[in-house]
């Protein structure tokens, strides 16, 4: 049976619209990233070692890329995140934030939240990307996250802080 050539042209260009709706992420194991934070707020003694800060956190993120990675050796982004958080020097608990990443003067941002469980020198979890735009457009996954916390009594409502994202790894269309 021969087919009329419009229903071939409908079955061809349905065809590749098909197979290119259906691409693969591509994964980007970007390497080790680590950063210095300070943050800015209100923080609140609950007793009993466990404190509450609700503020803002500002950092630079260096991450060192891997060999051959076609980038330069270290490269820096800016962190900003809204954050309230408890934490303790006795118990263990949970802590989120949520964070924009901005790189490559202002054209390439990433949003993503944290969530790890820790005391207050060492929290330990995930940080999961959920929207981008520029080289970001479209950021999705989840990578490790470790954090800590520091106090400076000198400045009321002040605290500092490290994170680092051990094979910062995300995923882009």
């Amino acid at each position: 049976m021969l087919w009329p050539k419009s229903v071939l042209t409908v079955a061809i260009v349905s065809m590749a619209l098909g197979f290119s709706l259906h691409a693969e992420a591509k994964t980007i194991e970007a390497g080790d990233a680590t950063a210095s934070w300070n943050g800015k707020g209100i923080l609140d003694d609950l007793g009993n070692g466990e404190q509450i800060f609700m503020g803002t956190v500002t950092g630079t993120m260096f991450i060192r890329h891997p060999a051959g990675a076609g980038h330069a050796l270290i490269h820096a982004a800016k962190i900003d995140c809204q954050a309230v958080i408890r934490f303790s020097e006795n118990k263990e608990e949970h802590q989120t934030a949520l964070c924009v990443m901005t790189a490559h003067d202002g054209k390439d941002v990433a949003y993503g939240e944290v969530r790890c469980a820790g005391k207050k020198d060492d929290c330990r979890g995930e940080f999961t990307f959920t929207w981008g735009s520029g080289g970001f457009k479209g950021i999705t996954g989840a990578t490790p996250f470790v954090g800590g916390i520091n106090i400076e009594r000198k400045q009321e409502g002040q605290i500092y802080g490290y994170a680092a994202w051990p094979n910062l790894t995300y995923s882009l269309p």
